[in-house]
């Protein structure tokens, strides 16, 4: 790769998180590959690749993250396009203590005719439009207005641009009413609560000083001029308790604007609110969008937190997730939705399936045992020598694939790989091994569907579709006792998949083979392939450990030559 294939890759990773997983009911060598070439992206310094996992996690795998002490990955469900991944609208946090004036000016500048307000915790707590705000405009009208709004006094001042050059309002919210020195009697005695307005004439200024207001309100100030304000201050009494405010507006604009200091709250709308969560299905949120007579929704994350806004038109610019697939190519395997999902890479060692890609993409398959002896390989390419717990997992993943080199799939490739993964992770190869087999075969609190879901993988044979599943254990006197509640769970696994064939495969070490276990409507294919007795549903397989290599050819090499 040039260095302008790798900037531009850089720029593709950057952008935002990208999922790596293996194929559904995920063996040991799904879970370590996502897990070691994550670490693999990290270290080249793409943070927000995430390792995930497709299913649950069997003995075998919990005994390796266990003794390597490595977190397992989260579970993805699917990877359908959802709320998230729409081009959604960042707006500027508006909180229900902000004043209306604060709330249109983010209208003004986001082109938005909706906004969400925020609790202090970031919490939706209701919608504010411009029709809501428009009333608040129309000036002040009633000089009780701030209090009954419970209106925060800082408010004041923001909404003003103004500038206390003496004493403090006692109170954090208005609790009087505002006046206008035109509006009060000579004379007259307001509390310590109330607001007057008045101009810098000398009797309006003498008046107003003598009134008892809590904030007194001068307009028409030049803010730069320090020289103006220090006046003002020299013809303050001494004995002055009011907040005396300077604000550079006239006297009848600071009477139009003063109201849009009203907190937000107390216009926006809380009833009967439409928003989305941001991992809700595009499709659930289509349907609603469509048919919804507003244009914009607030979307909130899995906690409540507000992340934007969107509107119908976003329905058009959707983010395509992006994922990294190991140990697999075939949409059957992998998660719902990934048709939908933009692949950035592909690393197996499985044959070339039916994952198609809107782009190209970095596609490394290898006739190899196993996908960690790809991604060791990619290590020491790449001169990187991985910690323990991760040349750790992906020895477990090799030993675990090729039944510690005794599959036909194993290479010389994968034993080298196993060898050096080995030292670095400090193990005893062989020993490790075979606890790490024993830990993963063991029978105990084990179910018959747990044995037949633990490995399945789906496979298109001719025009016949079929499950194979493989369990490994060294205990086939306790399978053979289960014999029968497995076959009924095989025969229940075709009706309600509409499968033409189920195939689970019992694997011993010990023993040196395959006991095959088959049913189905087509059970004849097996029967012919493997010289399966019509009136048995089992074969016992010498030397066979491969579902890809010694059970898959031999039931597609078969059915292509009947069809």
């Amino acid at each position: 790769m040039n260095l302008n294939n790798s900037i531009e890759r850089k720029k593709i990773y950057m952008k935002k998180p990208i999922y790596v997983f293996g194929h559904t009911n995920p063996d040991t060598d799904s879970i370590c590959a996502s897990i070691a070439y994550t670490h693999f992206k990290h270290v080249q310094g793409f943070k927000n690749v995430v390792a995930m996992r497709l299913g649950k996690i069997n003995k075998e795998t919990r005994y390796v993250l266990d003794y390597f002490d490595v977190e397992e990955p989260e579970l993805l469900t699917n990877i359908k396009p959802q709320v998230g991944d729409m081009s959604y609208h960042e707006t500027p946090p508006i909180y229900v203590v902000d004043s209306v004036q604060k709330a249109w000016s983010v209208m003004t500048e986001t082109g938005h005719q909706m906004i969400p307000v925020l609790y202090h915790d970031h919490r939706l707590a209701g919608v504010v439009t411009i029709s809501d705000i428009a009333k608040t405009y129309i000036g002040l009208t009633d000089g009780s207005v701030l209090k009954e709004n419970k209106t925060p006094f800082v408010n004041i001042l923001a909404v003003l641009n103004g500038k206390t050059v003496q004493g403090d309002y006692p109170y954090a919210y208005v609790k009087g009413n505002v006046y206008t020195t035109a509006s009060i009697e000579e004379n007259q005695k307001l509390t310590d609560a109330d607001i007057l307005i008045t101009g810098m004439q000398s009797h309006l200024k003498k008046m107003a000083l003598e009134s008892g207001a809590g904030c007194i309100i001068f307009t028409g100030q030049n803010m730069e001029d320090m020289e103006d304000l220090q006046n003002i201050q020299k013809d303050i009494p001494e004995d002055n308790k009011s907040e005396i405010v300077c604000v550079p507006h006239t006297f009848f604009k600071t009477i139009k604007i003063i109201s849009q200091s009203i907190s937000v709250k107390n216009v926006m709308k809380t009833q009967n609110l439409m928003y989305f969560q941001t991992d809700e299905t595009l499709e659930e949120a289509r349907d609603v969008m469509v048919t919804s007579t507003h244009s914009q929704f607030p979307i909130v994350d899995r906690t409540g937190h507000v992340q934007g806004t969107i509107s119908k038109h976003h329905l058009l610019d959707i983010k395509k997730k992006q994922v990294i697939l190991v140990d697999h190519n075939e949409v059957s395997q992998s998660v719902p939705g990934i048709e939908q999902a933009e692949i950035l890479e592909i690393i197996d060692h499985h044959r070339v399936a039916n994952i198609d890609t809107m782009s190209p993409v970095f596609f490394r398959a290898e006739p190899v045992g196993c996908t960690c002896t790809i991604i060791g390989k990619m290590y020491d390419e790449h001169n990187i020598m991985p910690p323990p717990e991760i040349a750790g997992v992906m020895l477990s993943a090799i030993l675990s694939d090729t039944l510690i080199f005794h599959s036909p799939t194993c290479t010389s490739e994968d034993v080298r790989v196993a060898k050096k993964l080995a030292q670095i992770a400090g193990v005893d190869l062989n020993q490790y091994g075979m606890d790490m087999i024993a830990a993963g075969t063991t029978l105990e609190n084990v179910t018959p569907k747990e044995i037949l879901l633990t490995d399945m993988k789906y496979f298109t044979l001719g025009q016949y579709h079929a499950a194979v599943s493989q369990f490994n254990t060294g205990d086939f006197q306790g399978i053979f006792e289960m014999k029968e509640k497995i076959l009924e769970e095989m025969e229940t696994l075709c009706i309600n998949q509409n499968l033409d064939l189920s195939i689970l495969m019992i694997t011993n070490l010990i023993v040196g083979g395959t006991e095959l276990l088959v049913v189905g409507s087509e059970k004849w294919i097996a029967d012919q392939a493997f010289e399966v007795r019509k009136e048995e549903n089992s074969v016992f397989l010498p030397d066979v450990y491969s579902r890809k290599k010694q059970i898959i050819p031999k039931l597609m090499n078969f059915t292509q030559n009947k069809i």
